[in-house]
């Protein structure tokens, strides 16, 4: 299938990469900022503009792989009539590119992507149409990026999106605290690394709850206290922990 791409951050230049080597054409890359389409345009080999009015008009599908702040803009200024667009964000309904055509989707990949990485990880992809044929019509490029493909409508897709952003972007941040308070206090942060490998590789084999450790499930008031104490002159991280803490107890003791 011959492809437009909007946009060229991490979401673009994966979709690229995967949709060429599965052997779609990508026909076009379009973003405001021309050196960036003019990059991720000679890394798929494919003609490159800033200009969303210079956008070829012959491609088979138009994906908006852009920020979810720059989809109403699009929204306004794209018309593209029956053509098929779809854009791949995780917290935008698909009536918010319901002005570009009559003919929208969502492909919505399920997973953390940079473009620096090499290799992508197995990607699930939430997939969403208009009406039977858009869906007909993007499920082989689905296909292609995919490792499971799930068809859901856009208040699934956004809680899929929430239990995201709480797997990925908050256990990431709680490992970047846990890394500057080792700063801070002159510790190792290498010694935690084995942990970190411990708790994700038995999230495979296990349920989460089946393994839950530490003092707030035990409620070692003790040993809590003394945590607290430490951590009296960092109030965000008191606050994250006290939370933590007491979620882990009423989860387990409900």
């Amino acid at each position: 299938m011959d492809i437009v791409i909007v946009g060229t951050g991490n979401v673009a230049h994966c979709f690229g990469q995967l949709l060429k080597m599965h052997g779609h054409q990508i026909k076009q890359v379009v973003s405001r900022n021309k050196e960036h389409a003019r990059e991720l345009g000679e890394m798929l080999h494919a003609p490159f503009t800033d200009d969303i009015l210079d956008i070829n008009m012959e491609a088979d599908v138009y994906l908006l792989a852009v920020s979810d702040a720059a989809i109403p803009e699009l929204d306004d200024q794209l018309r593209l009539g029956k053509r098929i667009v779809a854009h791949t964000a995780g917290a935008v309904p698909m009536s918010a590119i319901s002005r570009i055509s009559t003919n929208t989707g969502v492909i919505y990949p399920l997973q953390s992507i940079r473009k620096e990485i090499k290799t992508y990880p197995p990607i699930p992809v939430m997939l969403e149409a208009a009406n039977d044929d858009v869906l007909r019509r993007l499920q082989p490029l689905a296909q292609s990026i995919a490792s499971r493909i799930e068809i859901t409508d856009s208040a699934q897709r956004l809680r899929y999106h929430l239990t995201a952003v709480l797997c990925n972007n908050f256990t990431n941040h709680l490992i970047v605290q846990a890394k500057a308070y080792c700063e801070k206090h002159g510790l190792d942060f290498t010694l935690l690394q084995p942990i970190i490998h411990e708790t994700f590789e038995r999230l495979e084999k296990y349920a989460p709850e089946s393994v839950q450790t530490g003092p707030a499930l035990r409620q070692d008031e003790a040993t809590m206290n003394k945590h607290l104490e430490l951590l009296a002159n960092e109030e965000y991280l008191q606050l994250v922990y006290r939370v933590m803490s007491d979620s882990i107890y009423q989860f387990h003791n409900k």
